[in-house]
């Protein structure tokens, strides 16, 4: 190529200007010009022709919108020309600038020079392209804002509907499936290989398998491209690439996490004959794949990568719904890590986190089958779902798993720590409700493992201890339902009192009781685990909820007066249950409740296992005037890491921490780091089962805001505590109207 075409185009100012800007960067540039979209020169400065630049790189082949990186070629005379592209956002082309320099001492390479220079002129080129943009004439943008408008409305309307229907296994074919018709494509895919997604959908059956194997050959490119630039990929050209994939048009998105993490890609496919893919479509598709993420991380655990329990339940559901679903011989593995809580106290949460993600990479090839599906179910628990394989087979697989957790070590070198798991294994019968029936069991299965030494596998046996205890589950169920249909539950309420500044009123945590048949009180605890295992939790948490809230709106304006706060518990499976939730709030609503005076509370665990509902719960509650606390507050693994992202106004420290705390330095250590986070997040500390003096005093040196517990009050019932704050707020008027 030579270096002194006839110039075509005459010296601007301007460009001039622009000349001496990428001087004062890269210090060795000859010349300049920039060239349009069309690849028509607009002006030049110094010793470059912009009609020789614009044949170059018009060979490039940026027209057909292929992917547009740097480039850069020698001139005769010992010269670099480089190419750098302009572009919007969304891939589409505002001009290329082109610089000319000398090519002594620079690197040898094209590619790599080109890429120097691009970093090297980044001012420069934010400068251009504010005026390319600027140039775009007015009806140009205006159409481009038109259109962008309606893909958002659009695209607003079809997430909506998705998000509510989040619990259909389909969700994600819908999305692609709505997507096609939206882009006009003929073939569509979302794959995001780490969490072993593919899903498929075909608008035009004549086109598909030359698509289908256009995706065949393209699929790493074009995940190894979008992990690479993060941005869409369009080609339009019909030409074959290098590796020779079947004609086609390809949009291509990433699928990109919060923090910008590519996971996966979301392609469409055309045939030649078909239009080309507009600019509104690649900005459409950017979108999309930002859509796709959020609705995948709805599924899956952030810290492993595995199904949370809801997102199991759906491939679960998904996989019934294919081909023979249900017929084969299935297995459930129910894992629990043991001593996590020595690993946590020993070396910190942080190693137990990186234990937790050890454990979960075990949880897939080469150990688990094809078509295996592995969830994190709670902080430090798994469960695998085996296809074709019954439970002889599931325990030979739990029994290898077992031995490679053996293997992993994990601590400071001089004190290392070896993990250890504890499975229970149970048959999994495709029945309504089949994979709850089948999780209880396992984990049944699990606590006779752990019982009997951890550390080994146990089936589930209904001739063992196992079926005892689960009969005495259908007992106590029985006893809860016959409770609630009898209304012989009760509320009571005990003191969260304030330790540190006795002017400020403090609260009550709302309680539940049961009254037995023959009239005495039941502790809730055992009916509560069985209601867990069962499911059963959101009907007892309505039931809390509304007597609750029935009982309080009478004395709103005591409650107000005395700025009293009172705390409900809400347990996990609520969290999940969108019709608890919408309940909930049309009761605080219609109670009239003072702002401020309802605390809802979530235990640690519950808000780990569901992230995202939970901080969807807890913004709607403050929405209403609730606050809402973490109760049981450093008892899991990821204490630290969860706290700063949800909207919390107080913890409660678990007791297991606070009864000890005045004769072991490793609680009061715990608990002082504990205070110490909650005060630089401005969230109040709640100390729980305060039994004694000493333990209170305690608790007060070390900067807890509150405490509960039997130094503190005894739990009350709730009419009674009522009725008594009531008397002494009218006996507190009635000595001031004296007084005045």
């Amino acid at each position: 190529m030579s270096s002194n075409p006839q110039a075509a185009v005459a010296e601007d100012p301007i460009f001039e200007s622009y000349l001496q800007i990428g001087r004062g960067l890269v210090g060795d540039l000859d010349g300049l010009c920039l060239l349009d979209d069309r690849l028509t020169p607009r002006g030049q400065a110094g010793a470059v022709s912009a009609a020789a630049a614009a044949v170059w790189v018009e060979s490039l082949g940026w027209r057909d919108s292929v992917p547009r990186a740097a480039a850069a070629t020698v001139l005769d005379r010992g010269h670099w020309l480089t190419a750098l592209p302009v572009e919007q956002s969304d891939g589409v082309l505002l001009g290329v600038l082109c610089a000319q320099q000398p090519r002594s001492g620079g690197p040898p390479q094209a590619a790599q020079h080109a890429a120097e220079l691009r970093r090297g002129l980044g001012p420069l080129l934010d400068c251009v392209h504010r005026e390319l943009a600027a140039a775009l004439p007015v009806r140009i943008r205006l159409k481009q804002l038109t259109d962008r408008t309606a893909e958002l409305e659009w695209l607003f309307d079809v997430t909506g509907k998705l998000r509510a229907a989040n619990e259909d296994p389909r969700v994600l074919e819908e999305l692609v499936r709505e997507s096609l018709t939206r882009l006009d494509s003929a073939y569509g895919v979302l794959w995001i290989p780490d969490k072993r997604i593919l899903v498929q959908s075909l608008r035009d059956e004549s086109v598909a398998e030359p698509l289908r194997l256009a995706w065949e050959q393209t699929r790493q490119h074009l995940l190894t491209w979008v992990q690479r630039q993060n941005r869409p990929l369009l080609i339009n050209g019909t030409r074959r690439l290098a590796d020779g994939p079947a004609r086609c048009k390809i949009l291509c998105a990433p699928v990109a996490q919060e923090g910008g993490r590519v996971i996966g890609v979301l392609a469409f496919y055309n045939p030649p004959v078909a239009a080309d893919f507009a600019a509104r479509q690649v900005f459409l598709s950017r979108h999309l794949g930002r859509q796709a993420a959020a609705l995948v991380e709805t599924q899956f655990d952030l810290m492993t990568g595995l199904y949370t329990h809801g997102g199991l339940e759906q491939a679960y559901a998904q996989s019934c719904s294919g081909a023979g679903g249900g017929d084969d011989d299935r297995s459930v593995i129910y894992i629990d890590l043991d001593h996590m809580h020595v690993v946590n106290e020993l070396h910190g949460f942080e190693v137990g986190n990186e234990l937790i993600v050890r454990i979960a990479d075990l949880l897939g090839p080469p150990l688990l089958p094809e078509g295996a599906l592995a969830a994190r179910i709670s902080a430090d628990r798994f469960a695998v779902l085996l296809p074709s394989a019954d439970v002889s087979a599931a325990v030979a697989l739990a029994e290898r798993l077992k031995d490679a957790a053996r293997l992993i070590s994990i601590g400071p070198a001089d004190e290392p720590t070896e993990a250890s798991i504890s499975c229970g294994v149970a048959s999994l019968v495709a029945m309504p409700q089949g994979l709850d029936r089948a999780l209880a069991a396992a984990e049944l299965a699990c606590k006779t493992a752990k019982t009997r030494g951890r550390g080994r596998v146990e089936a589930y046996d209904c001739d063992d201890n196992s079926m005892m205890r689960r009969h005495g589950d259908a007992i106590a169920v029985g006893q809860l339902r016959a409770a609630l249909k009898a209304d012989r539950l009760l509320l009571y309420a005990q003191r969260i009192a304030p330790l540190r500044n006795g002017n400020l009123p403090g609260g009550y945590e709302i309680l539940l009781r049961f009254r037995g048949e023959d009239g005495s009180l039941i502790l809730p605890g055992p009916l509560i685990d069985v209601a867990n295992r069962y499911q059963l939790l959101p009907t007892v948490d309505r039931w809390v909820a509304q007597r609750a809230l029935q009982m309080l709106a009478p004395h709103r304006r005591m409650i107000e007066t005395r700025g009293i706060n009172f705390s409900l518990n809400v347990s996990g499976q609520s969290i999940g249950d969108a019709a608890f939730i919408g309940s909930l709030v049309q009761q605080i609503k219609a109670s009239r409740l003072p702002a401020n005076s309802l605390t809802m509370e979530i235990t640690e665990q519950a808000a780990v296992t569901n992230m995202a509902r939970a901080n969807e719960m807890i913004r709607s509650l403050i929405r209403h005037g609730c606050q809402a606390a973490l109760d049981d507050f450093g008892t899991g693994a990821n204490s630290l890491i969860y706290l700063k992202n949800l909207q919390i106004s107080r913890v409660k420290i678990d007791g297991s921490f606070v009864r000890d705390a005045a004769t072991n330095r490793n609680s009061r250590a715990a608990v002082r780091a504990i205070v110490e986070l909650a005060a630089g997040l401005a969230i109040d500390t709640v100390a729980e089962y305060v039994e004694t003096e000493e333990v209170a005093a305690e608790m007060r040196t070390l900067g807890v805001d509150y405490g509960q517990g039997y130094a503190l009050g005894r739990p009350e019932p709730l009419d009674a505590l009522l009725a008594g704050l009531s008397a002494d707020e009218s006996q507190r008027l009635h000595r001031l109207f004296l007084e005045t």
